[in-house]
């Protein structure tokens, strides 16, 4: 029925636009991708008790066709629909628990854009929109309903907007979150003094009239407390990220962002548990890269905040951590498992506060690709991570607890017991490379090796002390595009 209403859609807006076709210009671009995915020791198998040593693989395949319609009536207007067609995943283990074919909306975009002149560019509808490299700003879908105006006033640009993050009208009045708002108003300043270097300066405020959307809340959160109806939130984030090339032969990026604020739980009478929750949360970001023509040679630091003050002498939260005031699936990955997803593990088991992309990760990461021949590169990293909080099980008092539990509980079927709380998440090695077949078809190779670390270990169905062990995951992916 998806795929029938998609194909309907895009056939009558293409004999709307046949009318106009000879006094505009109309272009298709087009995107079909079909991947296997293999997975690797995410999750154990049952066993004779609660937990088994026995690894768990999962493999799959998953299949997607997007179709971007542009059509450009003169250098001031233009209409804009992108469609998600075809997005199924097939051949799954029973266990894998994800299914696109039966999630999300068809339309990734539909916007128009129109530019007054001296006045500036308008665009209104379903648009992209991302803050610096998004690890503290990006759209939970390809596009974010809103309205925005941009300027630019030499090399300086501005954009201001306002974006409907939601208003759960499909919810029904019977329901006691029916139209209850979350928005968001933000500014975006870009600075660009020559081609080689930007400088992007962005801040903006959300308020929700009830338990904030697409709030990437730490592990169990909502578990613990609950979303009280009764529930309003205002916070802000504010950043600045650097994209610079120096001597045609380095590159380098940068980003440091923030979120500050609070959510109001009105009505919260059960004792112990506090009516008023601090947010808060950041990012830094560096990434330098030497690169010819033959290769590129690259060094990063990635670090998002975590919870240190979960508890406090009973069993209330006042402290969350927020990095992701949305959720970025798809822009900044920081490698192929570490540091996408929850809680830092890139996984098809996503929990609470999925893609929670920084969220209590500290990394450094060496890496390179080559281009031995025009249509290959090979590509190779090796990633150090630590938890920037601990996790794992930690003290018997509240105020001690570590905000996080067994790093597997965000992705697992069962809930692991960690055998004491560390800060070691381990070392990952990627191994990669892109083939173009021809002209408008790539095969991509990715795969991955966690050496998990002592943050791993847990306590078995016997009561003994067990080494998760490494975690893989490869993907093999034939990409056409037109």
């Amino acid at each position: 029925m998806k795929k029938f209403m998609a194909f309907t859609i895009a056939l009558l807006f293409l004999m709307v636009m046949a009318s106009a076709v000879f006094a505009a210009e109309t272009t298709f671009k087009g995107d079909y991708q079909v991947r296997a995915w293999a997975e690797y020791n995410f999750d154990k198998k049952p066993g004779y008790g609660p937990q088994d040593k026995e690894a768990q693989y999962d493999g799959w395949f998953e299949q997607r066709f997007r179709l971007t319609i542009t059509h450009t009536r003169s250098e001031f207007l233009k209409a804009v629909v992108k469609f998600d067609l075809v997005d199924d995943t097939w051949g799954q283990q029973r266990n894998l628990r994800i299914n696109n074919s039966t999630t999300g909306s068809y339309i990734d975009w539909a916007f128009i854009e129109f530019t007054l002149p001296k006045i500036g560019k308008f665009t209104v509808g379903k648009f992209p929109q991302y803050f610096g490299y998004g690890l503290t700003f990006a759209s939970i879908q390809p596009g974010q309903d809103g309205v925005k105006y941009q300027n630019t006033w030499g090399p300086v640009t501005l954009a201001a907007m306002f974006l409907k993050i939601s208003d759960r009208v499909s919810f029904g009045t019977a329901s006691p979150y029916y139209n209850r708002d979350s928005n968001l108003w933000a500014l975006d300043l870009m600075i660009t003094p020559n081609d080689k270097h930007t400088v992007e300066l962005f801040g903006g405020l959300m308020t929700a009239d009830s338990w904030p959307d697409n709030l990437a809340l730490s592990y169990d959160m909502v578990n613990s407390l609950g979303q009280p109806i009764n529930t309003a939130s205002t916070y802000g984030f504010f950043g600045v990220s650097y994209t610079g090339n120096f001597a045609d032969m380095i590159d380098v990026k940068a980003e440091y962002s923030r979120v500050q604020g609070r959510i109001n739980r009105n009505g919260v009478v059960a004792a112990g548990i506090d009516d008023s929750l601090s947010v808060e949360g950041w990012n830094a970001y560096l990434d330098v890269s030497y690169y010819n023509d033959m290769m590129r040679l690259g060094l990063a630091f990635l670090m998002g905040s975590g919870e240190k003050h979960r508890w406090n002498t009973t069993t209330s939260l006042h402290n969350i951590n927020v990095n992701n005031i949305m959720w970025d699936v798809n822009r900044f990955r920081w490698a192929n498992i570490i540091g996408s997803g929850n809680s830092g593990v890139n996984s098809v088991y996503f929990g609470p506060g999925s893609d929670a992309t920084t969220e209590n990760l500290t990394s450094i990461k060496l890496y390179f690709e080559i281009f031995p021949m025009e249509k290959l590169s090979i590509n190779a990293a090796v990633i150090w991570a630590k938890w920037t909080d601990p996790v794992g099980s930690g003290a018997n008092t509240f105020d001690e607890r570590p905000a996080y539990r067994h790093p597997a509980n965000w992705y697992s079927n069962y809930a692991w017991a960690s055998w004491d709380e560390s800060t070691d998440l381990g070392w990952e090695i990627d191994l990669g490379f892109t083939y173009e077949i021809m002209e408008g078809l790539t095969y991509t190779f990715a795969g991955g090796v966690l050496f998990t670390g002592d943050s791993y270990d847990y306590v078995n169905w016997d009561g003994s002390h067990e080494n998760w062990g490494p975690i893989w995951s490869i993907s093999n992916t034939l990409r056409y595009t037109f």
